[in-house]
């Protein structure tokens, strides 16, 4: 089992994901052994070496558009299936959608993948800061993860 964040942690919200992995390594007693926690950085189309031979994904990004700042969104891969790097569920230059659009074509894909889309605020200036709301959405985000991991265990 894979967990990805993805994110670039300098640029302020954008870097969600990668904190999300940070807190789940101090973390790493309370996980499942096999559970790998990879910072995928803005991973783009080196995602598609990452989903490779494993059959449980959790991806952890930022999104903006979606809702509230701070809100989390547990997607699938069918619920970001049609999404555009134009429409949103991705602050990247490719999208989250692109990259999931391609690896359906090229490769085999997970058989369990989930995706926590976290709504943001600053992602397009130099800050090391999380704004005020996406920090709030941090610990509830884990907490998320963890639970997924778990649901995904027990299958």
């Amino acid at each position: 089992m894979k967990v990805l964040g993805c994110g670039n942690p300098l640029v302020g919200d954008d870097g969600i994901g990668i904190h999300v992995i940070e807190k789940l390594g101090e973390m790493r007693d309370e996980l499942p052994d096999d559970v790998e926690l990879i910072d995928a950085g803005v991973c783009g189309l080196d995602l598609l070496n990452m989903l490779e031979n494993t059959s449980n994904v959790i991806i952890v990004d930022a999104v903006k558009g979606a809702g509230n700042v701070g809100s989390v969104h547990r997607l699938s891969a069918d619920d970001v299936k049609g999404a555009t790097s134009n429409g949103g569920l991705s602050i990247h230059d490719i999208s989250l959608a692109d990259v999931l659009s391609i690896a359906e074509e090229v490769q085999e894909m997970p058989d369990q993948l989930t995706i926590f889309a976290i709504e943001v605020e600053k992602a397009d200036e130099i800050s090391l800061d999380l704004s005020e709301k996406v920090q709030a959405s941090l610990d509830t985000t884990v907490k998320l993860v963890i639970d997924e991991i778990r649901a995904m265990k027990a299958c």
